[in-house]
């Protein structure tokens, strides 16, 4: 490689991670939404993030395929969160073949409101509900309930971070009646919670 050439990829490699990204080339880059640099963000058009999402420096987003990460208004996280929407699928009596067609893409949804602590990792199917809390250095591969707080690998529901009158007060300043979580649903998660916590 002769320095001519060394001299581009070094600015290449440099522009990927340390130039701010251009929202016009995301899915969807709602007002006040951010990403701190440096980043490295696999197919920006793959990426939704709404009004005040806002992720950490030092994150990694590889969205893959047709699949899509998705961040909601009002969400934050701290820096070094990974997003991952593939995963490689195993086929009896073969090796893997590092190819893309070994691989599954699903979705990754953050709901509003949420936290998300710093070394997060969210993989293919995570699913993350409105005002959850996910604790530091956490993984997340399936579906956290809305107020819960996860942590762990995997990442487990350890308690909910509000009462249900305290998330029904919350909503009531932040949603119409319609958009609401209803007290049924809240206390099926509750409850739910509940029965394998004693466990």
């Amino acid at each position: 490689m002769n320095l001519l050439t060394r001299i581009k990829h070094a600015l290449g490699i440099f522009c990927h991670y340390y130039v701010k990204p251009d929202p016009a080339k995301f899915g969807h880059f709602g007002k006040n939404a951010a990403i701190g640099i440096p980043a490295d963000l696999k197919k920006q058009e793959n990426i939704y993030l709404y009004d005040f999402a806002r992720i950490g420096r030092r994150s990694t987003i590889m969205t893959m395929g047709n699949s899509r990460f998705i961040m909601k208004r009002g969400c934050l996280t701290a820096e070094g969160l990974v997003v991952v929407t593939s995963n490689h699928r195993q086929h009896i009596g073969q090796f893997l073949s590092g190819s893309n067609e070994d691989n599954e893409y699903t979705d990754i949804v953050v709901e509003e409101d949420v936290w998300i602590g710093i070394n997060v990792t969210l993989l293919a199917g995570a699913h993350i509900g409105r005002g959850a809390i996910i604790g530091a250095c956490s993984l997340v591969n399936k579906e956290i309930p809305p107020y819960a707080v996860a942590v762990g690998n995997p990442a487990k529901v350890v308690k909910f971070k509000w009462t249900i009158d305290e998330i029904i007060e919350h909503e009531a300043h932040l949603y119409d009646q319609a958009e609401r979580i209803s007290r049924e649903t809240l206390e099926k998660y509750f409850q739910e919670w509940e029965k394998t916590h004693k466990k």
